[in-house]
């Protein structure tokens, strides 16, 4: 991990600090069912650095399972060392891993974002069978990939949408004439901001108010982002009956969840920092279930994976090889 333990600390280092400290509560967690580790921890520096002189090192020929690195060069050079000497190594945060199609080795955590948005459209079809998308654009703002793919999508299916301005000109009238009785309504903002969806909130909410004794099923459909802003709208996502997809989810209210953050507050004294996702929740999940499943099944790991029985805190996990000769990718989506 970059940790870069001789630079001045930075949110970024802080990020592979927080990480890390949820690798050691995990492999505290283990080590109370009887499993035996032995962790070696390397700083790979800077983006600019080479790993080499850490993938040299004779240990390293030794071990079982590479967690990182982080950086595209270092990835590209630990993916090579992995293949050579078939070491399993998981990338916990890079989206564009080009070395997953080639080295059967690699276990890619953040999906990329053309098979996510495949798997969010194919659960979205599932949720709501039969749609009516009104999607509400900011004129500052193009359509992002998701929103591009998803109008595709719905053309491809024959699924009527349609597209109205993000502002209060665009009053609940206005949406009422595009409602349809027989289909799921589905309110979709086109940007991720929390702008244009706090001038909307209020009107969706005086939407649902105004059909409450209709038979219009409404919902508002949304981006990862919005578990961020539960903070101010918790109580209008929940009039409104707001979905999300993302690929990282915490429910604070398990009592797993509360355990780890009183575990986490207890060893480090401090509370983990709030942002998307808990990079301590990211660390605890990842070395808690590949060292379990490696514990469990050893060199079957890759077959038996689907075997595993681990709720996870925060990210989950859906691993399907990529080709015949390729390695494994997380198609994960919560809803």
């Amino acid at each position: 991990l970059p940790l870069m333990l001789e630079d001045s600390i930075s949110s970024e280092q802080m990020k592979m600090v927080e990480f890390y400290e949820g690798v050691l509560l995990a492999l505290d967690s283990l080590k109370r069912q009887g499993v035996s580790i032995d962790l070696y921890v390397y700083d790979s520096g800077n983006k600019w650095a080479s790993i080499q002189p850490i993938l040299a090192k004779p240990e390293m020929q030794q071990m079982n399972l590479i967690i990182g690195p982080v950086y595209d060069q270092h990835i590209a050079e630990a993916a090579a060392f992995a293949e050579s000497n078939g070491i399993r190594m998981v990338v916990p945060f890079a989206r564009q891993v080009d070395a997953v199609f080639t080295n059967p080795y690699i276990y890619q955590v953040n999906t990329p974002q053309s098979y996510f948005y495949s798997e969010v459209y194919d659960r979205f079809f599932m949720q709501f069978p039969h749609p009516n998308v009104i999607f509400f654009e900011s004129p500052e703002e193009k359509d992002d990939d998701l929103i591009s793919g998803f109008k595709r999508e719905l053309s491809y299916r024959e699924v009527p949408y349609t597209v109205l301005l993000a502002d209060t000109a665009t009053n609940k009238d206005t949406i009422m004439t595009r409602l349809d009785t027989e289909r799921q309504n589905i309110l979709m903002m086109t940007s991720e901001k929390s702008g244009s969806l706090n001038n909307m909130i209020p009107i969706f909410q005086l939407l649902v108010r105004d059909t409450a004794s209709t038979k219009y099923d409404m919902h508002l459909f949304g981006y990862p982002q919005y578990q961020v802003y539960t903070n101010n709208h918790l109580a209008s996502f929940y009039e409104i009956d707001t979905y999300f997809y993302s690929s990282f989810y915490t429910n604070n209210l398990l009592p797993e969840a509360k355990a780890f953050h009183q575990k986490y507050r207890r060893t480090y004294s401090k509370e983990i920092v709030n942002r998307y996702p808990k990079y301590a929740i990211l660390g605890f999940d990842i070395a808690y279930y590949f060292l379990k499943a490696m514990h469990l099944y050893g060199t079957d790991m890759d077959s038996r994976l689907g075997e595993m029985k681990y709720t996870p805190l925060q990210t989950g996990f859906k691993f399907e090889r990529v080709n015949n000769w390729g390695g494994f990718i997380n198609r994960k989506v919560f809803f």
